[in-house]
């Protein structure tokens, strides 16, 4: 993720405008080829961090846009992985008890010289081969892990690289919207028209990264409301983290969209400006198209379930038509001898956002809502609390099963009834492993 500090954005009036940098730019392809090419190299030969880091300032000296530079490296350092050296035996000592074992080692033999020369002094190089043949390496291992728990000692193990210059450029645009957003306090998605698969997909991504959400209809136009970072009165940094995580599955849709987002711009005056994107700015998605997948909750929740053995059937959520426009699509839909229930999972959440989800929910949902993933520091209000599950970690179902007898209504006229042996919806719609890359 871009820093502040990487951000190219322009203001204009109350305006954002991302500085996006043309993919197809022989300049820009050159520049990410040489990135990537050095990471590449750093892999390969195992470098440090500061190994690293000194070769990211020599290619800046190459090129007077220093801060594109800097952004499409931090970006590839996001997919980097790192480890502490360590040396080639069992039962190798930490680097703090090595240390600790060559400056006893350099106090007996001392004083020491810094170089060899005249005075026959003994220099670090000496005190590396004792140390070297008492523990079955080489002097050079030695040195090398002697400050290996540094930060910037540690070497490169593995780096998800993209596939090519033009992929991390593509990221890099992509990226300048995710740090935007990062700073807003509400986003307004407008689909044209979309498919229901990808709008079953869209959801699947909302909800998996807990993210508070509105949906209404107008013609066919699907708007989604979602509370940005800054309405939260904590766990802001972690919310935005989600949102800004959930932008690339916009870019999946295959119809018209446009996506407007109130931010809270600078420093110390915090000013209300309007960031607005849409399909035609040619931003590409580095996610894998997998469609539909589900969250742990929602498995973990599944498999406790089936375990009860109950006789409510439990299938994929059923849209249903709240009126005004409005459509409420739940995570699972229960059935049992012509009366049926819902349950939606709420991820993020404070009081004013679920009294509001109350106010248009019908009575036969139950809303599972995490204790983790509250937006305040109140507890759960008594009044919210007769059409709400809460949890820690893993839904309840035995009381999930107890509210269905509660809330559960009959099916309206004409609406079928499956048999009470069907089975548990399964997860063979997709994957959930590796989908966030």
């Amino acid at each position: 993720m871009l820093t502040s500090d990487l951000l190219r954005v322009r203001v204009v009036k109350k305006d954002l405008k991302p500085q996006f940098i043309k993919v197809t730019a022989p300049r820009h392809l050159e520049r990410a080829d040489h990135l990537r090419e050095m990471f590449q190299r750093a892999l390969d030969e195992g470098w440090s961090r500061a190994l690293i880091s000194d070769a990211i300032t020599e290619i800046e000296g190459l090129s007077t846009d220093h801060k594109l530079i800097k952004g499409l490296a931090k970006l590839l350092l996001d997919k980097c992985d790192f480890a502490a050296r360590t040396l080639p035996m069992e039962d190798a000592p930490d680097p703090g008890t090595l240390r600790s074992r060559a400056f006893r080692l350099a106090a007996q033999k001392g004083p020491l010289a810094r170089r060899p020369g005249p005075t026959a002094r003994l220099t670090a190089k000496s005190v590396f081969m004792s140390l070297a043949a008492e523990l079955g390496c080489t002097p050079q291992q030695v040195e090398d892990a002697l400050y290996a728990d540094l930060k910037e000692e540690q070497i490169l193990v593995a780096v998800k690289m993209p596939e090519s210059g033009a992929a991390l450029l593509h990221r890099y645009n992509v990226a300048l919207i995710q740090a935007v957003l990062l700073r807003s306090s509400r986003i307004t998605l407008a689909l044209k028209g979309p498919s229901p698969r990808r709008l079953r997909q869209l959801f699947r991504y909302l909800k998996f990264h807990q993210l508070m959400y509105r949906m209404s209809t107008d013609a066919d136009v699907v708007t989604i409301e979602v509370d940005g970072p800054q309405s939260l009165l904590k766990q802001s940094s972690r919310y935005g983290m989600q949102l800004a995580v959930f932008f690339p599955a916009i870019l999946l849709q295959d119809r018209p969209w446009t996506l407007s987002a109130e931010v809270l711009w600078g420093n110390k005056r915090k000013l209300r400006k309007q960031l607005t994107v849409d399909h035609s700015m040619g931003l590409q998605s580095h996610y894998r198209d997998r469609g539909a997948w589900k969250s742990p909750t929602e498995e973990w929740f599944e498999e406790r379930y089936r375990q009860l053995n109950p006789s409510w059937t439990l299938g994929p959520g059923e849209p249903i038509d709240l009126g005004e426009q409005r459509v409420l699509i739940p995570d699972f839909t229960f059935r049992r001898r012509g009366r049926v229930a819902h349950m939606d999972i709420v991820g993020f959440w404070r009081k004013g956002y679920l009294e509001k989800r109350l106010q248009g929910t019908p009575s036969n949902v139950i809303l599972a809502v995490s204790k983790r993933l509250s937006g305040e520091k109140a507890a759960l209000p008594k009044a919210l609390q007769a059409q709400v599950v809460a949890f820690a970690e893993i839904i309840p179902a035995k009381e999930v099963l107890a509210r269905l007898e509660e809330v559960a209504e009959p099916l309206e006229e004409g609406e079928a009834d499956p048999s009470p042996k069907e089975p548990v919806a399964s997860n063979s719609e997709g994957e959930q492993a590796g989908l966030f890359e």
